[in-house]
Formats: C-alpha cells, sequence, structure tokens
C-alpha cells in the first residue's frame, strides 16, 4: 500500500505498532527539533519510521495523510499543504468537540475521510463532518503494556485516572468518594492540578487522600495501586470512548462507572465492572468491592479478559487501521 503520513507531535505508538509491517510510513514532525524528542526516537526507532518535516517531502506525493488529535493541523494549514500535494487527507479528531478550522476544512473538501473512535463521538461531530465519509475504527491501547495484577492492598484502595480538567470531575467530588463510608480507606487521584484543586477549596482532604499531578507515575504504576477504578465524571464533559476505563480494565482494577457516555461499549455490568446512575448504586457496588475480596478478584480477571480479547484485539485492530486507509 502506498505510504502513510501521520503527522503528530509525538506519533502515536498503536497505530505504528498495528501498522508498520503492513504500510510504508513516514512520520511528520511539526518541527525538526522533535526528532530528536526522546518520547518520538522510542516509538519510532523499533519500527524503523523515518521521521521528517513536511519541506522535506517532496511536492507530488501519492498516498494517505493521517493526523490523529493534532490541534493545529488545520489552523496552521497543514491539511492544505498535504492536499495540494496530492495526499488523501485522513482526520481523526478522537475529542467531542471540534479545533480550529475544522468544519472549514471538511467544508472545503480538504478532508477525504474522517475516522471515529465511537459511535458516540460520531454523533456528536456529525454536523462539524457532514458531507465527508466517516469510518469507525475505535480505540486501541496495547494490550502487553497493561498485564493484570492480582492486588490486594493492606488499605482498600480506590481512585481515579484522567487529564487534568475540573471538567472531568463531579462539583461534589471529595464528598462523592468520601460519603461511601467505608471504614478503613485510601483515595488516590492522577491528575490533579491547581485549577482542579480551585475547584474544591471549600473540602478539606484528610491524610486519606494522595492527590496526584498529571503524569508523576506511569498509568500502569498508578493502576496497580488501585483495588477499584471508582470513575464519577462531571456533567460538563461526555467521554468520546474512555481510555482510563480500557487501561484500568486491561490491569484489573474493577471500574465503577456512570451510566451514559460509552460505557456499556466497554464493559458488562456484574460481569466486568457496573455501571451506575443513583448514588445509592455507587455505594452499594463499592462497598460490596470492599468487603468480598473474592467477587473483586473474579472480576478483576474477567475485566482483564474481555478488555484483551474484545476491545484491544490487535489482529481485529489491525484490519480495520488497513480498510480505514484504503483509497
Amino acid at each position: 500500500m502506498p505510504a502513510a503520513v501521520l503527522d503528530s507531535i509525538r506519533p502515536s505508538r498503536r497505530n505504528l505498532a498495528l501498522s508498520s509491517q503492513d504500510l510504508k510510513i513516514v512520520v511528520v514532525l511539526p518541527q525538526a527539533s522533535f526528532a530528536k524528542d526522546r518520547e518520538v526516537r522510542s516509538l519510532t526507532e523499533p519500527y524503523e519510521v523515518r521521521c521528517v518535516v513536511l519541506r522535506e517531502l517532496p511536492k507530488q506525493l501519492q498516498g494517505v495523510a493521517l493526523a490523529i488529535c493534532e490541534q493545529h493541523f488545520f489552523a496552521a494549514g497543514t491539511a492544505r499543504e498535504a492536499k495540494a500535494r496530492g495526499l488523501k487527507v485522513v482526520w481523526s479528531n478522537e475529542m467531542m468537540f471540534p479545533f480550529k478550522g475544522e468544519a472549514e476544512a471538511c467544508r472545503e473538501g480538504l478532508v477525504d475521510r474522517v475516522l471515529y473512535v465511537s459511535e458516540h463521538q460520531a454523533q456528536a461531530l456529525a454536523e462539524v463532518h457532514h458531507g465527508v465519509p466517516s469510518f469507525l475504527v475505535g480505540n486501541y491501547i496495547d494490550p502487553d503494556d497493561y498485564a493484570w495484577r492480582e492486588r490486594r492492598n493492606p488499605v482498600f484502595t480506590l481512585g481515579r485516572l484522567s487529564r487534568p480538567d475540573p471538567m472531568k470531575y463531579p462539583l461534589d467530588f471529595p464528598v462523592f468518594y468520601e460519603e461511601f463510608g467505608l471504614p478503613d480507606v485510601r483515595y488516590r487521584v492522577m491528575a490533579w492540578s491547581p485549577e482542579v484543586q480551585k475547584q474544591y477549596r471549600w473540602h478539606r482532604f484528610g491524610p486519606e487522600w494522595e492527590l496526584l499531578p498529571a503524569n508523576r507515575e506511569p498509568a500502569l504504576k498508578f493502576l496497580y495501586s488501585l483495588d477499584a477504578f471508582v470513575y464519577p465524571l462531571g456533567h460538563r464533559i461526555q467521554e468520546s470512548w474512555g481510555r482510563a476505563v480500557v487501561e484500568a480494565l486491561l490491569t484489573g482494577a474493577v471500574p465503577v462507572v456512570p451510566d451514559g457516555h460509552q460505557f456499556d461499549k466497554l464493559l458488562t455490568h456484574g460481569e466486568t465492572g457496573f455501571i451506575c446512575r443513583a448514588y445509592r448504586e455507587w455505594k452499594a457496588v463499592v462497598r460490596e468491592l470492599y468487603e468480598n475480596y473474592p467477587l473483586r478478584l473474579q472480576l478483576s480477571r474477567q475485566a482483564a479478559q474481555h478488555a484483551r480479547e474484545k476491545l484491544c484485539n490487535p489482529e481485529a485492530h489491525r484490519r480495520r487501521w488497513i480498510e480505514a486507509l484504503r483509497f
């Protein structure tokens, strides 16, 4: 197949790992200095992928320009330049809102195909991408990066992982956890920020709380520290997919999540986690996980197996991505 060009500050490991054997891939970086970035090198060197800036490529090209969640892809004129050089432009937003210039580029015909991580996201961006052919690729996390591990902390530990956005948290977040009424518990939260802290300046966090900045620990290490992944969300946000939930599933941190979003596509209530509506449901579920270790262990194993076989099956995702980039 013709070359696929990924435009991103830091290329996506999942696409390189899945597609490097089927496609000739060139990673286009916004600045030449990123080629020396340790993270970029660790992602590209194992797959012998070439990194360039756009000016180093020929004026006429054949193949596909794949851009994934690069917020400046349209505003900086990269999409227009890729199209002018003869490439098919494939765009994946991965958010629930459009980036600057995205809607205009779709109306102008600069985008040949859009990719979605979920039907939920496709519905949210339907008007923005009106008339542009689309493909549902889902999302992929390498299951080998998030191996299952049995855990039984001396003190039952629940927590959550997300980006440090105040909207990710419900307005009553600290009380939400504390009102579970567990007699002996630790709360671990990553990612915390001054903006998030300001939102809860009315609350006094006791010694049972550990509030970590973003990326203070590798996600895997953090998830291994949790007995349960309890993930209430703020009313001002909608999840496009649920990466943190899938990471929790893979590692065996039993997820407890809100109704809505599209979590019903990621887990089965009572078998691989829990989907709750009323607060009394959250409280009953968390207390059951606290008191019943055999059940927690069973769900942990089932969650990891489900995520590996159904959500993050490498061969299924590889076929899906090859089809998404075929013209």
